[in-house]
């Protein structure tokens, strides 16, 4: 995962524990500053190495922001703002679950190609080994024929193989 997650959760959401005593009337209590803090503490270390988890994490936040609202335990205002921030958040990790998603159905499709080359390539050195084989059960009038089909094979097997590297 790269660094803009993170940095992202940290600025976004760091001011979450400054939102207590902000007014002469506190926009937020100090025990929902706490909680929320939390969680924001949570979604910035998943962040760091499971965007998926850090998403989850960031639903809970959601949640107890939510609750907070419902209870009045933080003013709208800051709600909204704190809510703003989230979303901005959420981009971020969406983007980078994505984009991890993306790259293991690229790595995966790079295997199956790999490994249908291999079996492409073992099928046709057993097929020139048959008929190897059944030339040298035919007699010499079809010796000429076995070993120009175990060139070509041999041929085929070495572009494949030089492909492959060049990949």
């Amino acid at each position: 995962m790269t660094r803009r997650p993170l940095a992202t959760i940290t600025a976004a959401l760091a001011g979450v524990a400054l939102l207590a005593g902000c007014a002469a009337q506190p926009a937020i209590t100090a025990e929902t500053a706490g909680e929320l803090q939390a969680s924001v503490v949570s979604v910035a270390t998943l962040a760091q190495t499971d965007a998926a988890a850090a998403l989850a994490e960031l639903d809970v936040l959601e949640g107890r922001l939510d609750a907070a609202s419902a209870d009045g335990s933080i003013q709208a205002d800051r709600a909204t703002d704190i809510r703003s921030s989230i979303e901005l958040v959420r981009a971020d990790l969406t983007a980078a679950v994505e984009a991890a998603a993306e790259a293991a159905a690229a790595e995966a499709e790079r295997v199956a190609a790999e490994k249908a080359a291999a079996d492409k390539a073992a099928a046709d050195q057993a097929a020139a080994e048959e008929a190897a084989r059944q030339a040298d059960e035919d007699g010499p009038e079809n010796d000429k024929e076995a070993r120009e089909a175990q060139r070509e094979a041999e041929k085929e097997r070495r572009e494949r193989e030089k492909e492959e590297r060049e990949d």
